[in-house]
């Protein structure tokens, strides 16, 4: 779809909406703007998921106007955008870049034992334990300060969710599909090299890595 089709499919879409919809499209604009993912896992966004199904039409003729594309992907109930021009990319911190790398290996590993309907939850210590498995942390653990913020982001993200309870080994952690599109890797393989990569960089949690 070109802009100028965007254009007019969004006028036609957008001009047929009642003022309460058009309220409820404005917020969900804004809330992809700044957190890029939702899903109808997340308590809260199930409508928002929803919504977006329902207008599919007004929302992609919108952010093709706004050189976004909007990516459904119903099999996992994930929406998420995507800046044609990679201008949505952020460079994270390496203690972010390892996390999320873990994260996806544990949800991978786990996500083919639940069902549909559930969520893959998991537990603090067994990050801990899977970074000590592929000799990242050398028998350390990171610390808290460098921990919770990491979590935090990945949290503000809508990539998982979690109750701060001082970051105890049983702290539970709700890990999101997002998770699956957010790595922008096709196996674990490709995912496991990655961390091999930060392994032989060193685990200065200053240094910056890409990531999609």
């Amino acid at each position: 779809m070109n802009k100028t089709q965007a254009a007019k499919q969004f006028n036609e879409a957008y001009i047929d909406l009642k003022e309460g919809e058009k309220s409820i499209f404005s917020r969900i604009v804004n809330k992809l703007f700044q957190v890029n993912y939702i899903t109808k896992k997340k308590p809260g966004d199930t409508n928002d998921y929803r919504f977006i199904l329902a207008y599919k039409e007004v929302f992609e003729a919108f952010f093709v106007l706004s050189d976004f594309e909007l990516n459904i992907k119903r099999e996992d109930e994930v929406v998420y955008i995507a800046n044609e021009n990679l201008y949505n990319h952020m460079r994270l911190r390496k203690t972010e870049s390892v996390l999320l790398l873990v994260i996806r290996i544990i949800y991978q590993r786990k996500k083919d034992l639940i069902t549909l309907d559930e969520n893959v939850e998991i537990f603090l210590n067994e990050i801990h334990s899977e970074l000590t498995r592929i000799g990242y942390l050398d028998h350390k653990r990171i610390t808290k300060d460098k921990l919770k913020p990491a979590l935090s982001f990945l949290r503000n993200y809508n990539i998982i969710d979690y109750i701060d309870k001082g970051l105890r080994d049983d702290a539970r952690i709700k890990i999101y599909p997002t998770i699956l599109y957010v790595t922008n890797l096709d196996s674990i393989k490709e995912v496991v090299q990655k961390l091999e990569s930060y392994m032989e960089g060193g685990s200065e949690d200053n240094e910056e890595a890409d990531e999609d």
